[in-house]
């Protein structure tokens, strides 16, 4: 460049870009176990302020599905036992503003809705946001009732999750709870962590922090020992003295 133009961006402050910084919401337990190892490894000053960098052997497709399939498996268990009744039920107009702490996971993609019309076959609601959606009695078999007007009523509130424009599903938190870990066979590396249904609700890992009976806990190794052996999970076993 020549003098002038020296001169001219010598006058001119120096503005930074903050870089971006990514967060995976389903590697919540994950992350945090990390956290709790380095801060007893190393200390807090360290974990804090040492400018430490770290890498882990999280694979986040993993990672994801293990979250879904906990989920899932979790949900579909819950139902099986019915409906246990809303979150809440609240009369007022601006009702969103006192719903915080029941606000859900991020990564559930849920949302909270106030009932405002019930019907036999059909539930009118008002999401968070103030759209109107629907709930179709056909899509609720599980909750083990004849119709919305038996287990619903006017101004509860409830989660949902969409379906297609303003057609909705309506979600029970369970009442139970479970783990997954994902490992390299060949070099312990831990792929995937979920420690629980909900990080906002519990940050308790159940991965790492529950206690187990022995016994339960040696179960997949003679498990993987028939299953090398030729062993299905269909093969029959002779137990008898």
């Amino acid at each position: 460049i020549n003098k002038a133009k020296y001169e001219d961006l010598k006058k001119k402050k120096i503005k930074t870009k903050k870089r971006e910084i990514k967060l995976l919401e389903e590697a919540n337990f994950y992350s945090e176990e990390v956290r709790r190892i380095v801060s007893d490894t190393y200390g807090f000053e360290d974990l804090y302020k040492g400018g430490l960098s770290i890498r882990t052997p999280l694979n986040s497709n993993y990672q994801i599905e293990a979250l879904k399939a906990l989920r899932e498996g979790l949900e579909e268990y819950d139902r099986r036992h019915g409906w246990r009744g809303p979150v809440t039920n609240i009369d007022i107009v601006d009702w969103q503003n006192n719903i915080h702490k029941f606000t859900p996971d991020k990564s559930l993609n849920w949302k909270l809705a106030k009932v405002i019309d019930v019907n036999k076959l059909t539930l009118k609601i008002e999401i968070e946001d103030k759209e109107i959606g629907f709930i179709d009695f056909k899509n609720v078999n599980w909750t083990r009732k004849k119709s919305f007007e038996d287990f619903l009523k006017l101004n509860d509130i409830i989660y949902v999750s969409k379906i297609k424009k303003n057609k909705w599903n309506l979600k029970q938190l369970p009442k139970i709870n479970g783990a997954i870990v994902v490992m390299d066979p060949y070099t312990g590396r831990v792929l995937a962590m979920v420690g629980g249904f909900s990080f906002k609700l519990s940050e308790f890992n159940r991965a790492t922090q529950a206690k187990r009976q022995p016994g339960s806990a040696f179960k997949p190794i003679v498990y993987a020992a028939a299953l090398e052996n030729g062993f299905t999970p269909s093969t029959l076993i002779l137990d008898a003295p």
